[in-house]
């Protein structure tokens, strides 16, 4: 298994709805761990195994909901 994290700013990101949609759509991606959601910083990080998804899927998955992401930063972590 190959942990990695990905780091998206999404503009404008506020509201309840908005943040259980993303983590609803997110969750469903096979190889998705966790996701944490910050309104405040227009953050969203998403822990994932890498043997199931990629970031450019869960970019998908979030413009599917009609938001503009854009991929921050994208960590390995080695184990």
């Amino acid at each position: 298994m190959s942990k990695q994290s990905a780091y998206f700013k999404i503009p404008g990101l506020s509201g309840k709805h908005e943040v259980k949609d993303i983590k609803n759509s997110l969750a469903k991606i096979r190889g998705v761990t966790s996701v944490s959601v910050n309104t405040e910083t227009d953050r969203v990080a998403v822990d994932y195994d890498s043997t199931g998804t990629n970031s450019e899927d869960i970019c998908r998955h979030i413009k599917k909901l009609g938001m503009e992401p854009q991929l921050v930063d994208n960590q390995n972590h080695v184990m």
